[in-house]
């Protein structure tokens, strides 16, 4: 395990120097230098990525907003991975805490920014994203030692999984939502289709947004690995969001069957009409 993190740091500061990629002015420069030295350019089988927090606001290089670059950012970076660590097989991101570390705002610049990081794995074919909406104890932005190790035990089931062949016996991932749309014509109703099931309580008919308006949700009830949310009345409204870092608690998540948070999502478009595969 090399410990390549450094506090307080945008994505774009993690780039890769192409005309000096050992550039001890930089945190992959040192990093690099440090596994070159250690002779484990090719040891490196997986890399775990747990950051994101300085790019929630809009403080990053282009003025804009953090999420509006991220996957770019991200995909450029990996591909500096690969050509430095020609053996890594897997990457294990971290979707963040929302309002993390404070940084979040009422804008929904954090809520887009954990969908950028939700949607990674449709750019890379061996990625994985865990939620960290459930770890206890909690930390807004710094977890005690007792909440790391929760992200160990998460992590975990996945690396032996990848890494050592080991086969899960239940589901180990977080819950990830596929596919959205109306279930029939009168749209006041909502299928989501997640990749595996979802335990639903009516206390969480708050968090759901549509159009970003709350309170537009009635109940819901789960068949299989489709949540169907019944609204208050037809519905206009094109996007669905689930969980604002504006508003939101641990004691109102929607967790998968196996007890792991979902991972949230932001604006997902409505698919009018249609039915989940």
């Amino acid at each position: 395990m090399i410990n390549a993190a450094v506090g307080g740091t945008r994505i774009d500061q993690h780039q890769r120097d192409a005309a000096d990629p050992i550039a001890l002015a930089t945190i992959y420069g040192r990093m690099l230098w440090r596994v070159q030295r250690a002779k484990l350019t090719h040891g490196i089988r997986g890399i775990l990525w747990h950051q994101g927090e300085n790019d929630q606001g809009s403080d990053g290089p282009t003025g804009g907003y953090g999420w509006e670059t991220y996957q770019q950012y991200f995909v450029e970076m990996a591909a500096g991975w690969k050509q430095d660590f020609p053996n890594v097989q897997h990457y294990y991101v971290f979707q963040i805490w929302p309002n993390s570390c404070g940084m979040g705002g009422r804008d929904g610049s954090g809520d887009r920014l954990r969908e950028k990081q939700r949607t990674l794995p449709q750019l890379f074919s061996r990625m994985s994203i865990m939620s960290t909406l459930g770890v206890r104890p909690p930390g807004p932005c710094h977890f005690p030692l007792t909440g790391w190790a929760e992200f160990a035990r998460l992590i975990q089931p996945l690396i032996e999984r990848d890494d050592y062949g080991k086969i899960p016996v239940a589901s180990i991932t977080a819950p990830n939502l596929r596919h959205a749309s109306y279930a029939g014509g009168r749209k006041d109703t909502i299928a989501l289709e997640f990749d595996q099931p979802v335990v639903w309580t009516e206390a969480l008919a708050g968090q759901f947004y549509l159009d970003e308006e709350k309170d537009k949700v009635l109940s819901g009830s789960v068949s299989g690995n489709v949540l169907t949310l019944k609204l208050k009345g037809a519905s206009a409204a094109t996007k669905i969001t689930y969980l604002k870092e504006s508003a939101w608690s641990q004691d109102m998540l929607l967790n998968g069957a196996n007890g792991i948070a979902a991972l949230t999502f932001c604006d997902v478009p409505l698919l009018p009409g249609a039915s989940p595969r």
